[in-house]
């Protein structure tokens, strides 16, 4: 692990514990676990991560295809977790804290935790696509990965599907997808939420790429 990698841990780690203390706080001080499930959230946010730091250490893994867009189908699956934290900014409608202050910035902690996870992981999945083939086609793959993301947390926030039902119910998460696209009365909303998360998160993900530093391909 060189020294750069170590330092985005600490700093991932760092985060992480500071939204727990802000979590714990609001325990303390309200006797409340409302929002308890943030914990899970932002677990289930550093999945994403996790999956793309592991292949990109796999030298072996990189070189073969199939594996390799294996992995990263997983990667898909689990990837709509880390953005998904910024919706849970919804239940401060729900809140009834003693401090105002503080659910609002505890929330967005936790948001700001979920989007750094994702971003860093899709620049990972980016210089791993970069080394594959070039970088036009893993900016196309990224392009279509941030919508695809999109719907993804549409149909977490929404249609309440968690990423592991795809393998237990498939062909009720199949007819789902197919009926919030073409329902009229859920169309409007799909489309709102899938487009406006995927452009979203395409300029985070270009201003990270402009910042974070990219090995050149050998075909460009």
């Amino acid at each position: 692990m060189n020294s750069n990698t170590f330092k985005v841990y600490q700093f991932l780690l760092l985060n992480g514990l500071f939204c727990i203390a802000l979590l714990l706080l609001r325990v303390y001080v309200t006797g409340s676990l409302f929002y308890g499930f943030l914990v899970w959230n932002l677990f289930l946010a550093t999945l994403p991560f996790l999956i793309s730091s592991s292949l990109s250490k796999t030298v072996w893994l990189k070189k073969q295809t199939f594996p390799l867009l294996l992995i990263l189908g997983i990667w898909l699956l689990f990837l709509p977790n880390a953005p998904y934290l910024i919706t849970d900014l919804m239940h401060l409608r729900h809140s009834l804290s003693s401090l105002p202050w503080l659910d609002p910035f505890m929330l967005f902690a936790f948001a700001w935790n979920g989007l750094v996870l994702g971003l860093l992981s899709m620049h990972q999945v980016y210089l791993i696509l970069t080394e594959k083939w070039n970088r036009t086609i893993a900016k196309r793959i990224l392009f279509i990965t941030v919508f695809l993301c999109g719907f993804g947390i549409y149909l977490g926030r929404f249609q309440r599907w968690n990423s592991w039902e795809l393998f237990s119910d498939p062909i009720i998460l199949l007819k789902d997808c197919v009926d919030s696209i073409s329902n009229p009365m859920y169309r409007t909303r799909t489309l709102g939420i899938t487009l406006s998360f995927g452009f979203f998160l395409w300029i985070l993900f270009l201003t990270v790429e402009n910042f974070l530093p990219t090995k050149k391909a050998s075909r460009n």
